[in-house]
């Protein structure tokens, strides 16, 4: 029986890391809404390398995407989606939740049998109920098991995040259903490369407009990126319901810390249905067109 000692060092890892988000969340606990950034220092710099990063590489790859044709563009997209669908399955499972649990199955079941395997997204189609997409990581499985989110981090090529949310990003990756099989079978790195590439590049493409207006219109475009993660994370992992209570604090700039404020809901009590809310959470956007929180791995947006 061959033992793979490097599965047992991943498992080390990640057991240090919650050892170190359970300290770091009881040293940041008094001041994760009046200040959850206690190394911005260090994350405006690494934000400031992604946004080099994202004109030099990024956004020239997305605007040549943006110019392929529809077919094949949306087929990949299509089947890039498809290919993360077990993870969002193992999520929703691990979260025992049993209506993501039947959103995120009929999804991948009906795109894989009438979708041509997942190349056409037909769960979205009136004809089959037109089927959300739902998104569920490791990131928020923790949450939902009341591990606290600890300080807000940047992470290189990645972007915003937060000491779980990067646990459980490396979580995701080493566990992936998709992935695991194909180690297992003894596929290389190559064949796992195109499917997160093929998923960040039509994400980019997506929001590029988004983001532009976002990052003109803005004071201080990093504490508005933090801010709009902070509470499309809120909003993932209440699956489209939100937890109001309307909290402000300062966004503290390089120069002038007053120059704005920043919002940001968060209860422990009551949930409100999302409809009820879409209107204000849209008004208190920098961007009237900026996409709903609960849009598709936003995090990358910010390279």
């Amino acid at each position: 029986m061959n033992i793979n000692f490097k599965n047992y060092n991943y498992i080390i890892i990640i057991i240090f890391c919650f050892f170190l988000l359970g300290c770091a969340s009881k040293n940041a606990e008094t001041n994760l809404i009046d200040n959850n950034d206690p190394f911005e220092s260090s994350n405006r710099a690494v934000f400031a390398f992604n946004e080099d990063l994202d004109e030099l590489i990024f956004k020239p790859v997305a605007r040549g995407w943006r110019k392929i044709p529809d077919f094949p563009r949306k087929n990949l997209s299509n089947l890039a989606d498809t290919a993360s669908a077990p993870l969002d399955i193992a999520n929703s499972i691990l979260q025992f939740d049993i209506d993501s649990i039947r959103i995120t199955l009929s999804r991948f079941l009906i795109n894989m049998t009438f979708g041509i395997g997942g190349m056409y997204d037909v769960a979205s189609t009136d004809e089959f109920g037109n089927i959300e997409k739902r998104n569920e990581d490791f990131g928020q499985t923790l949450a939902t098991w009341g591990i606290k989110e600890g300080p807000y981090v940047m992470l290189p090529i990645f972007g915003p995040s937060n000491v779980r949310d990067a646990i459980g990003k490396g979580m995701d990756i080493i566990f992936n259903p998709v992935t695991f099989a194909f180690r297992m079978n003894n596929l290389g790195f190559e064949a796992r490369l195109p499917q997160p590439v093929v998923s960040g590049v039509s994400t980019r493409d997506k929001y590029m407009d988004y983001i532009d207006e976002i990052k003109n219109s803005s004071l201080d475009f990093y504490a508005t990126m933090r801010s709009l993660y902070r509470q499309k994370r809120v909003k993932d992992i209440g699956n489209g319901k939100k937890k109001i209570q309307k909290i402000n604090y300062e966004i503290p700039g390089y120069e002038d810390s007053s120059l704005a404020q920043e919002s940001f809901e968060i209860d422990d009590k009551n949930f409100i249905d999302d409809s009820e809310k879409k209107k204000s959470d849209i008004n208190s956007l920098p961007s009237s067109d900026y996409p709903e929180y609960n849009e598709d791995n936003a995090n990358l947006l910010t390279n």
